[in-house]
């Protein structure tokens, strides 16, 4: 009886400490971390110059057409604002398309240790007896024996299935 207490107690034992490893592990997991940088760079001059005879505007301003420059995976391109786009991102939209192919192609080399050729001694009523096995054919499932002893000789095919 107590035996089987024991081998209970012992079993417990076991699955409580399994249950412990399960709950204490944890196993690390890789980061993904994406990386946004953002730069806003506006040159504004202003100069107080002379104006010339012929000219009736009191101000001059010149605005150029902002540019947006975008890095992918270290790759820059840059996109300018249509002509019928009176700001950035009015009409159109910035649009990413990304594609991601992978092919996993393992190849397992078969390493074969069956062995084909068996030698086998036996016992009969007219003496000892020998008996060999061996493959006749590259196949596995093909074989050949040759068996007996002085006075008879036997051979035949096996089908192995």
């Amino acid at each position: 009886m107590n035996n089987i207490i024991y081998a209970l107690a012992a079993a417990a034992l076991f699955l409580a400490g399994y249950n412990t490893h399960n709950y204490l592990h944890t196993c690390p997991v890789a980061e993904t971390k994406v990386v946004t940088e953002y730069k806003d760079r506006v040159q504004t001059e202003v100069v107080y110059i002379p104006k010339a005879a012929e000219e009736k505007a009191d101000i001059n301003i010149k605005i150029n057409k902002p540019e947006l420059h975008v890095k992918v995976n270290e790759k820059e391109f840059i996109v300018q604002k249509a002509d019928n786009e009176a700001y950035l991102f009015e009409k159109n939209k910035l649009s990413m398309t990304q594609t991601s192919n992978t092919d996993l192609n393992i190849t397992v080399p078969v390493i074969d240790k069956t062995r084909r050729y068996s030698v086998g001694v036996g016992l009969s009523k007219d003496g000892m007896v020998g008996l060999l096995n061996f493959p006749v054919s590259k196949r596995e499932y093909i074989g050949g024996w040759v068996a007996g002893n002085s006075d008879i000789q036997m051979g035949g095919l096996t089908f192995n299935f």
